[in-house]
């Protein structure tokens, strides 16, 4: 086991982390009931991609939420108690594993954003591409949670930790339970970036070789792949993070180890906020809608909104036309055949 009672990890990094959270968690809080309520009123807004970036934010929010919740218990009279006592009941192990959980389904989200960019913009009317814009809602929610919940049932399943002391409530685990998280973190968070990059490097080259010809349409689909681009550079500073901690871990650098679990909420800061400010910079659309919820107008649509709306009424009016006009083109040959 690893002894955490002479450790002293630095408190700066938790103190900046609160800090941070003071605005960011209330603004993205805030962003989160706008888009859930534009998915009821705007057609525009219930995309397969708008319905990723839903569950991202739920992700990111649950995220933040339990890592409030699991370092108040640590302070608070009464929950405290409690937590130590019935420790084994998986309290002490929730506060260790969700860590990893939530790490691996973000790791998914990034990965399924990135695909289906690079899948709408270099194949808008292939048969796939149509399966994924079509997708019911129920169907993405069940991909994006059941991937990384199966890719977490490892670390999941551990139950082996236990608080040190009541005062200091520190987390204490295996050392062979710590090296096989940071490997297995380092590994997902790799092949997270990896998966990303070659999903951005195809599409950089298809908008480099088919500069000219772009409808409004696509252009907005290509300002929303950058949105995810950027989203994923917080990406490689987490993969940073986690190649450190697995080689501390694998060298069993105690020391080492729990200034960098106390850098976490730094960590886990950049990974969660970064989504907002992506969305409020990067998303003209969304943050225009921010703005008029905040200030109590009622939502309206962009232009590229507009057109993109004006397109598929046209195309159905377009439908409705041919299907009148054919069924006239009957209608006259059978009189034609009466007379």
């Amino acid at each position: 086991m690893v002894d955490s009672t002479e450790l002293v990890p630095p408190k700066w990094p938790l103190r900046a982390f609160y800090g941070m959270s003071i605005v960011s968690f209330p603004l993205y809080l805030l962003v989160f009931i706008c888009l859930l309520r534009l998915r009821y009123i705007s057609k525009p807004f219930n995309t397969t991609f708008y319905s990723l970036l839903l569950q991202h934010c739920i992700a990111d929010l649950l995220a933040m939420f339990l890592f409030f919740f699991t370092n108040s218990v640590r302070t608070i009279p009464g929950i405290r108690e409690f937590y130590f006592e019935y420790q084994s009941y998986y309290l002490a192990a929730s506060s260790y594993n969700h860590i990893y959980y939530f790490l691996y389904i973000r790791c998914t989200g990034i990965v399924l954003l990135s695909l289906q960019r690079l899948i709408v913009i270099t194949g808008p009317t292939s048969t796939f591409t149509q399966k994924v814009q079509n997708a019911s809602k129920l169907q993405i929610v069940l991909v994006y949670w059941t991937i990384p919940t199966l890719i977490s049932i490892v670390v999941l399943k551990d139950t082996n930790f236990q608080y040190d002391v009541l005062e200091t409530m520190a987390i204490i685990a295996e050392q062979s339970v710590i090296k096989r998280n940071t490997l297995m973190a380092l590994i997902v968070v790799s092949l997270t970036c990896v998966l990303c990059s070659l999903a951005y490097g195809a599409l950089f080259y298809y908008i480099r070789k088919h500069t000219t010809g772009f409808s409004k349409s696509l252009r907005r689909e290509i300002h929303l792949a950058f949105q995810v681009f950027v989203l994923l550079l917080a990406f490689f500073a987490i993969l940073a993070y986690y190649a450190f901690q697995n080689y501390f871990s694998q060298t069993s650098n105690t020391g080492p180890i729990f200034y960098m679990r106390a850098l976490y909420p730094l960590a886990n800061g950049l990974l969660s906020y970064i989504n907002l400010y992506c969305i409020l910079i990067l998303n003209k659309d969304l943050t225009r809608q921010v703005f008029l919820f905040i200030t109590c107008h009622k939502p309206k649509m962009s232009e590229g909104q507009v057109s993109a709306m004006a397109s598929i009424s046209t195309k159905q009016q377009n439908s409705v036309s041919s299907r009148k006009g054919l069924k006239s083109e009957k209608e006259g040959s059978r009189r034609v055949i009466l007379t």
